[in-house]
């Protein structure tokens, strides 16, 4: 049986939350997975998260996230 959170979800379902919980740790820690961010200038680190954002924005199209959350079959949400 697949979970997520502890509900019994499909495998679609699961990838989609997984896959979304990954973009929004990059965009919430940064510094995390950009190693030179601290490098940068706070422009150039602005226009990086502006784009991170726009990125993020376009995935969760494509995983069918709408309004800021994801929502499974058996009407599991998860808010983004």
């Amino acid at each position: 049986m697949i979970q997520y959170q502890e509900e019994k979800v499909t495998a679609k379902t699961k990838a989609k939350h997984e896959v979304s919980d990954y973009l929004m740790e990059l965009f919430n820690n940064p510094q995390r997975y950009i190693k030179d961010l601290g490098e940068l200038t706070t422009k150039e680190q602005e226009e990086v998260l502006r784009h991170i954002s726009l990125f993020e924005d376009r995935i969760h199209k494509v995983l069918g996230v709408s309004f800021k959350q994801i929502e499974s079959k058996t009407n599991f949400i998860k808010n983004i």
